[in-house]
């Protein structure tokens, strides 16, 4: 049952309670923060801006958010087909191990955070959010979502 997920698609989603916070997962660093740890891949200033276009837009949009942080109604920059979804795998995971994760906070309101994995052996598979409501990750000691209080700006998850 072991195999390396190489070839797994990995979004990894981090649902800060209604997206009020600024953050970005340094470890594995998310498509949208890759830039800043040597990967070849377009830079993106506002990686702790993924917050479905701001709490009007998110609203206007009944609470829906894109599967990446994007607003809703696009566009889509993180998703497949858009400029930050290069198809640069960051790191190979065994199935079924234990990863270390980091996540930098910038401006912390709360919440919690979520960790889910959609299987895409193509990489033109559009991730969609019912493919990631079937695999939410265990975080050590948790369960299935981490709360964040006051105070913290940089989480190290199991």
């Amino acid at each position: 049952m072991y195999r390396e997920l190489y070839n797994w698609f990995i979004t990894i989603l981090i649902s800060i309670q209604q997206v009020y916070g600024h953050g970005r997962m340094e470890d594995p660093p998310a498509r949208n923060a890759a830039w800043r740890y040597g990967f070849d891949v377009p830079a993106n200033y506002d990686d702790v801006g993924l917050n479905c276009g701001g709490l009007g837009v998110q609203r206007t949009n009944g609470g829906k958010c894109g599967v990446c942080g994007d607003s809703y109604q696009g566009p889509r920059f993180h998703e497949t087909g858009g400029k930050y979804a290069t198809n640069i795998i960051v790191r190979h995971y065994v199935s079924g191990a234990l990863i270390d994760i980091k996540i930098l906070l910038s401006a912390n309101h709360n919440g919690f955070m979520e960790f889910r994995l959609c299987p895409a052996l193509d990489s033109n598979i559009e991730v969609t959010q019912e493919c990631l409501n079937q695999n939410i990750l265990h975080i050590q000691g948790f369960g299935m979502q981490y709360p964040v209080s006051q105070g913290m700006d940089l989480i190290f998850l199991r």
